[in-house]
């Protein structure tokens, strides 16, 4: 039995529960999710077990009474204690990081596709996000005059085979990625200017974003400062995460695309640096802006 599960089986509220199974359940599973990702939603807690958003609430009240977690707007996330997590700078594969909270990343990819529909000129990043963003935007039936740029051998095959004019740059290919890197990748991009960059990364903290290569970081700059809207995908799990590189500050990116809300620290200062955070909603309505 881990910690959280011992203290709720001792606090006065799980009491009450013990005699009620499918509760109990709930709770444990609560936590899990939590533990998995670092924030749950009502939304997807009331679909999971059937039960309405208000039954949701009531639990997430009660596991923030014994102190097991913070409830934030349209959820909770797991309490911040110690220092933050470092990533290892050992990068995980791309095929383990496309099967890792793949349905979150699905709810991002669609909100994405709908909110860059009708641009011009998208720049896409690396990332298995990033991809499940492209693959939305070709089912959605991309704007025949779109022109798709990206250092992704994943996306600009995806975009290619789809009829999008598709544009690559020349440079090293960084096996583990599929990605092109280096001087001739960066000048190749530096040559354009894009409506929206769609960008991806191993973590944010009030600090800014972060990412693994320092080789694609060099990329991922040229399409921030060459791009009139950035756009961050990031699932929840990468919150308060930090990695090798710093790419860049918060007040450089226009708008993060997630699945659940920030916690209130990293809401703060999302909100002084000026980006607009917008929820994807699990059942595909219109994403919640948390402006």
């Amino acid at each position: 039995m881990t910690q959280s599960e011992q203290k709720i089986a001792t606090s006065p509220s799980s009491a009450r529960e013990r005699t009620r199974a499918p509760a109990r359940a709930r709770l444990a599973r609560i936590l899990e999710r939590l533990n998995e990702g670092g924030s749950i939603s009502v939304t997807d807690i009331a679909q999971e077990f059937g039960i309405s958003d208000m039954t949701v609430r009531r639990d997430l009240a009660e596991l923030e009474r014994d102190g097991l977690l913070e409830r934030v707007h349209g959820g909770a996330v797991g309490l911040k204690r110690g220092p933050l997590e470092v990533i290892d700078d050992a990068e995980p594969a791309f095929e383990a990081r496309t099967r890792q909270n793949a349905e979150r990343k699905a709810r991002i990819a669609q909100a994405a596709a709908r909110h860059v529909a009708g641009r011009k000129a998208i720049a896409f990043d690396l990332g298995t996000t990033v991809l499940a963003a492209a693959n939305a935007i070709v089912e959605a039936g991309p704007d025949p005059q779109l022109r798709a740029f990206s250092n992704s051998l994943h996306v600009g095959m995806t975009m290619a085979r789809a009829g999008i004019a598709t544009y690559m740059s020349g440079g090293l290919i960084r096996a583990e990625e599929m990605s092109l890197t280096g001087k001739e990748a960066v000048d190749g991009f530096s040559r354009y200017y894009f409506d929206v960059v769609l960008l991806g990364a191993s973590g944010m903290t009030a600090e800014g974003v972060f990412d693994y290569s320092p080789e694609e970081a060099a990329v991922k700059s040229v399409f921030l400062q060459r791009s009139a809207e950035r756009v961050l995908l990031m699932d929840s799990s990468k919150f308060r995460r930090i990695s090798t590189v710093l790419i860049a500050t918060l007040s450089e990116i226009s708008t993060l695309i997630t699945d659940a809300p920030p916690p209130p620290d990293l809401a703060t200062v999302l909100a002084s640096a000026g980006v607009r955070v917008l929820v994807a909603d699990p059942s595909h309505l219109p994403e919640r802006s948390l402006e």
